[in-house]
């Protein structure tokens, strides 16, 4: 009864030509899907090659999306404007941080402002409830109003005053279930960096895709008052109101901020300002500061263009493929013809198996993607998502390229197969027609080029990224730790943990620093007595204790060091050799100097080393003891190999000073070398895009391979009937592909050296490109296509010629 219904339903409602076309439908699909089943391996490797191209479209398109998302959450995104200052002798860097200025004089004086905050970074902190004790908290300090420029989701407290009053504090969700194991905290209190606070509210975590995000949200009035003079400190964000003129509300911000900074004028420096759009901020910041790690447009168009060049290998096999398939059915298609068949009939045919191949392609791909999600997100330092039904580019606009691909792959083969009449089709016709696949010829140089390009890349990549790990830095950081989490007890115990530290056996040197060594130095300056006086040099500045050098490993080249003086103000300044060359003076031990409004003394010369990276040249770097009455990091060089020794022996001695303390350290040795980490990541994503190019290149050749191998059975049943050895014949056969692939080698190589050289330019201190990488690079796609097509051809080369003969 129920069959019976069904089929009145489709009579009544379903019109015959309708039912037909459906009937015609599940016949071809039928049809395709016996194709398929027909040639197994063939089959699988174009479905395959075709997933994987589209697997790291999805995974790239996925992170590309994510990192074009930044701070859209934002309600006031489109509007919001991020301040950038300018400063410099020579000419005026750039720098994402500012002044301190106030936010509500600056509201009253610009009408078409909306709001104005600031914002700094702050660091890692200590937070003690009663007697339990937490670390590595993040803390920044906000402007009461910061919550009106960002949307930060408050589940708890009011946030128009959570930050008004100074010993407030804001706690992320996530900081406050660490602490509490709930979130109904407000009133609370906690003990953050030895300073007594009360919780004034729980906002949600910020998400990933944030520029910003905290663990402790602090008023930035208890550290730098609204109106107190500083340097360049904070970072600043202008929010203009709806319905003015954008370009006339910044340019007045600017003419307010200028009156403030223009006051390094009269120190010699010359200043700027200038606005970049909150949606610029993640990818376009390369030689500016962010608040967390920021992205680069430059990766992005990478991994675009690195999935572009995937998929297009793929589509070529894909094409290769179908050709060869469709190659061994060319009587076939006569036999269509011949009995009524029209072209166009053929190739929506074929066009319709190719969408079916790619549609399930399609689905492999997505399965794929699924199974690389983590260790994709874990290369990109992304928390990546694949949300089918909120994001309507996998929704929608996956199955559109499934159809497309299909559409494009599917054409040339086609159209190609189907253009024989009945009679040169049934003759075997495509075997006449050598010069019909110069597109395919093309596709293969085209996919060899890309192999060898992405290998001799990667090799050049790693050899400048190893460069870079082993060069010699100037100052040895090896067996040195930092610890960085001193909270202020320890500070104020410094001098007595380093006699204690200084007992052990296992430790060498103590020193500390408010900079990390081989990291980012402050901005200096003072003025050279009977110079210029009023015109100031500009040094990076590292603020140090005494035993530093030693410690660190720099050596010193001209008079002496600090003294241990147990005390945190002692005067003296010591240079590098790059600063000897800037102030230009024959002798400069003993030269007066006037710093922080004091007379102070050059009192020795350090040699250069990189505190920053080989990215740039050593630029003039300062020396002065630390004058803040606390030190942020220990810095301790030990002895021998057992860190497991060097840490419990440090660990004790703390324990004296602040019982419960939990050490963190840092091997300054990986600290240097992790300034490099991006390129690692680009290594590495090269690494995966040099394998999937080169496996699917070698796909694609062993479709060309069996192509040209079936095209020439009859010659090389002829030439072994005629004495040819079967060497003679893989030779024969293995010198065309060698000659498409000395093609692609000429091409790849200048692409490479090319891309390459203008690459390394970025760097003051890189290697030089030879000829070994090209080199590599050749004998490794070389070898890959040797042993790929040496296995067809040495195959045809022992067939019987009987059956060579009889193919045709």
């Amino acid at each position: 009864m129920k069959s019976n219904g069904i089929y009145t339903f489709i009579q009544t409602h379903i019109s015959p030509q309708a039912l037909n076309k459906y009937n015609m439908f599940l016949y071809k699909l039928k049809l395709a899907i016996r194709s398929l089943a027909k040639d197994k391996l063939n089959s699988f490797i174009n479905i395959f090659g075709l997933a994987v191209g589209m697997a790291a479209v999805i995974l790239i398109s996925v992170f590309i999306q994510y990192e074009l998302s930044y701070d859209k959450f934002n309600s006031k995104f489109d509007r919001t404007y991020r301040l950038i200052s300018q400063l410099g002798m020579e000419t005026a860097d750039d720098y994402s941080i500012n002044r301190r200025l106030n936010h509500e004089k600056f509201k009253e004086n610009i009408p078409g402002l909306e709001e104005i905050t600031q914002l700094q970074r702050g660091w890692q902190c200590e937070i003690i409830k009663e007697n339990k004790r937490f670390y590595n908290f993040t803390v920044r300090f906000a402007d009461d109003n910061f919550h009106k420029v960002f949307d930060l989701d408050y589940i708890h407290g009011n946030p128009n005053t959570a930050l008004v009053d100074i010993t407030n504090i804001v706690l992320s969700e996530k900081t406050a279930k660490t602490i509490f194991g709930r979130t109904d905290v407000v009133g609370e209190q906690l003990i953050v960096e030895g300073q007594d606070c009360t919780i004034s509210g729980v906002a949600k975590n910020t998400p990933g895709n944030s520029q910003f995000d905290f663990d402790v949200l602090a008023p930035l009035e208890i550290m730098y008052p609204i109106d107190s003079k500083s340097g360049l400190e904070f970072f600043t964000y202008a929010v203009v109101k709806e319905g003015v003129d954008t370009e006339i509300t910044l340019k007045n911000i600017l003419s307010e901020y200028r009156k403030i900074i223009d006051g390094f004028q009269e120190s010699g420096y010359k200043t700027g300002a200038y606005f970049q759009k909150l949606g610029e901020v993640h990818l376009h910041s390369k030689k500016l500061h962010s608040i967390t790690p920021s992205g680069n447009i430059e990766m992005v168009l990478m991994y675009t263009f690195l999935a572009a060049l995937i998929l297009i290998i793929a589509m070529i096999n894909f094409i290769n493929i179908m050709t060869v398939q469709y190659e061994g059915k060319i009587k076939e298609i006569g036999m269509r013809k011949a009995i009524g068949a029209t072209r166009w009939e053929l190739i929506k045919l074929f066009v319709g198996k190719s969408i079916l191949l790619t549609s399930i392609a399609l689905i492999l791909g997505v399965v794929l993607a699924e199974i690389f999600l983590p260790h994709f997100k874990n290369l990109v330092h992304r928390d990546l998502a694949m949300d089918y039904a909120n994001n309507i580019w996998l929704s929608i606009g996956l199955p559109v390229l499934a159809v497309l691909v299909g559409i494009i792959s599917g054409t040339y083969p086609a159209i190609f197969i189907s253009k024989p009449t009945p009679s040169a089709a049934l003759q075997g016709g495509l075997s006449k027609t050598n010069g019909r696949n110069a597109l395919t010829k093309f596709l293969v140089v085209f996919q060899f080029t890309v192999s060898l390009a992405l290998i001799s890349t990667l090799y050049i990549l790693n050899k400048q990224i190893n460069y870079m790990r082993m060069a010699d830095l100037g100052f040895n950081p090896e067996k040195v730790i930092a610890i960085g989490n001193i909270n202020s007890k320890l500070s104020k115990s410094y001098y007595a943990i380093k006699d204690e530290l200084l007992k052990s056996p296992v430790i060498q040197h103590v020193s500390a620093s408010d900079h990390m060594p081989g990291g980012a130095a402050s901005g200096e300056s003072f003025s050279v007595l009977g110079q210029d006086e009023d015109k100031v040099k500009p040094f990076s500045s590292y603020r140090v204790q005494p035993d530093y050098f030693k410690t660190v490993g720099i050596e010193l080249t001209q008079g002496k060091s600090f003294k241990e003086t147990g005390n945190f103000n002692q005067k003296g300044i010591i240079i590098n050799e790059a600063g000897v060359k800037f102030l230009n003076v024959d002798n400069v031990i003993g030269l007066n100097v006037e710093y922080h409004g004091e007379v102070q003394e050059i009192i020795g010369v350090v040699k250069d080393f990189n505190y920053s990276s080989l990215r740039s040249k050593i630029k003039p770097l300062m020396f002065s003891h630390n004058s803040f009455e606390m030190v942020n990091t220990i810095i301790i060089r030990y002895y021998g190999d057992n860190l497991k020794q060097v840490l419990a022996e440090t660990d004790r001695i703390f324990q004296k000073f602040d019982p419960g303390y939990a050490i963190s350290y840092t091997l300054i040795d990986d600290f240097c070398k992790s300034k490099y980490k991006k390129e690692e990541e680009s290594s590495e994503l090269l690494s995966y895009a040099s394998l999937i190019s080169l496996i699917l290149a070698i796909l694609g050749l062993y479709a060309l391979s069996l192509f040209m191998v079936q095209k020439r059975t009859k010659e090389i049943g002829i030439r072994k009937v005629n004495g040819a050895s079967e060497w003679q014949i893989t030779s024969l056969l293995f010198s065309t592909f060698s000659k498409w692939l000395g093609i692609a080698f000429v091409i790849a190589v200048p692409i490479s050296y090319f891309i390459m050289n203008n690459w390394l330019q970025q760097f003051a201190y890189h290697i030089e490109i030879g000829p070994l990488p090209f080199i590599i690079a050749g004998i490794v796609t070389g070898l890959f296509a040797l042993i790929t097509v040496g296995r067809q051809t040495w195959k045809a080369a022992n067939q019987n010629p009987i059956e060579s003969l009889r193919y045709e």
